[in-house]
């Protein structure tokens, strides 16, 4: 799977940052005059993330993109490790490291299952919140939400794209222990993809890339207690569904069709989530029977033609009257690991209910008016452009409600709508 490029901070945004980095260093120092002396070497970092408590799957994020190193803009890559683990457009380079939500990343956002820590001890020296955070397109927008650290080195580590609300409580000025909640990932700012940007600053303002390696030549040492490995091959999540279909709709959460138990006649099709699956690596697949006998065994080679931070496989069988009632086991070996589920046939296996409000949302596309019809009173519909500022809100406490679109220009919107205290979120096209 590919994730979209473009242009992730722009000039101007990155200029923003650094006066009001300025201006709030200039009020602690006010207030504290020893705040900001230097001491020690560089700060060694833990990674900036980690699971929400209670997250039980296999895994819950991939790193996407790396700095890059050529600073020849468009289509020049080279990341520390000297492949191209990374991205540039027409006048830019990617400057810091993108730890994405995968699988189901819109899912996971809102769950907040993607918890963004301190990576080292510092202070905060600016703070973003209450910006729009479910944007779907890298195209310079500078209404981001996150956290700006200073370690007592003087550098400075960046952490972009929080989730809106998902924040730390403490302010400008207050200090941070490494390990300490910040925020959850989102997609506010410039961004297409709930994530994480870490993007880290020595003491002399100068950009470095913490991990070192043969193509880094910003900083002659690692910035890791202990550094990951380039590639982690790992399978994130496996799971069994009713057919192909895989629904993902930005900024929508996910439709994955996943299912438990099967009856004769119908599909049963297992789908794999890859981390780091590399071309020509193989994956080991069987599934056992109730009885814990081997029903089907088979190697699976990758073969998508090239190297993927992101990627998933799926395989399909139609249960008959071959497959025993019971639970079954399927069982994949990839990367040196082994990775397990379970499904059924002709059992009480299920699912929780997921069901939802249902919504009406009409016409789509539309010229002019937008008609909302829910089973349940809507309490609120938001509008929001694609660059995150909310251009139309209604209260209809009503379960039909009407959007005047007839102001605004053509293009794509997104509408927030809130019902019984849950959330649905749909795209609107005006022509």
């Amino acid at each position: 799977m590919q994730i979209g490029k473009g242009v992730c901070i722009t000039d101007e945004a990155r200029q923003e940052a650094l006066e009001a980095i300025a201006a709030n260093k200039a009020e602690i120092l006010r207030n504290n005059p020893n705040a900001f002396q230097k001491r020690g070497g560089h700060p060694l970092f833990i990674l900036p993330i980690r699971a929400k408590a209670g997250f039980d799957d296999y895994g819950y994020y991939t790193l996407n993109n790396q700095v890059d190193h050529n600073l020849t803009p468009n289509n020049n890559l080279e990341d520390y490790n000297c492949a191209q683990r990374t991205y540039d457009w027409a006048s830019g380079n990617h400057g810091g490291t993108d730890y994405i939500l995968w699988p189901y990343p819109w899912t996971k956002m809102e769950d907040e299952i993607m918890e963004i820590i301190a990576a080292a001890e510092g202070t905060i020296i600016d703070k973003r919140d209450g910006n729009f955070d479910l944007n779907c397109v890298n195209n310079g927008n500078p209404n981001w939400n996150g956290i700006i650290i200073e370690h007592a080195d003087g550098s400075q580590a960046w952490y972009w794209h929080f989730k809106d609300g998902a924040i730390t409580t403490k302010g400008i000025g207050d200090t941070v222990a490494a390990g300490e909640y910040l925020g959850a990932a989102g997609s506010s700012g410039s961004s297409d993809w709930p994530h994480l940007h870490f993007e880290v600053f020595d003491t002399n303002g100068d950009r470095i890339d913490p991990y070192a390696g043969p193509c880094n030549d910003m900083n002659p040492d690692s910035w890791w207690v202990s550094q990951p490995d380039y590639f982690i091959p790992t399978i994130n999540r496996i799971s069994t569904h009713s057919g192909y279909d895989y629904f993902e709709d930005c900024p929508n959460e996910e439709i994955t069709y996943e299912k438990l138990n099967f009856e004769e006649g119908e599909l049963m099709v297992f789908r794999v989530f890859y981390r780091d699956l590399q071309e020509g690596s193989n994956t080991d697949f069987t599934i056992y029977d109730p009885n814990g006998n081997v029903f089907i065994s088979f190697t699976w080679t990758a073969n998508f033609g090239q190297d993927y931070a992101t990627s998933w496989a799926h395989f399909g069988y139609t249960v008959d009257n071959t497959w025993p009632d019971g639970v079954y086991t399927l069982e994949a070996v990839f990367g040196g690991n082994t990775y397990e589920t379970i499904f059924g046939v002709n059992t009480n296996l299920g699912v929780e209910d997921m069901a939802q409000t249902e919504i009406a949302l009409y016409p789509n596309p539309t010229s002019d008016r937008v008609f909302i019809e829910t089973n349940a009173p809507i309490e609120k519909v938001e509008v929001f452009d694609i660059f995150g500022r909310n251009v139309l809100e209604v209260s209809p406490l009503a379960e039909k409600t009407e959007l005047n679109l007839s102001n605004l220009k053509t293009g794509i919107y997104v509408a927030i709508i809130s019902s019984e205290g849950k959330k649905s979120i749909k795209k609107i096209v005006k022509e």
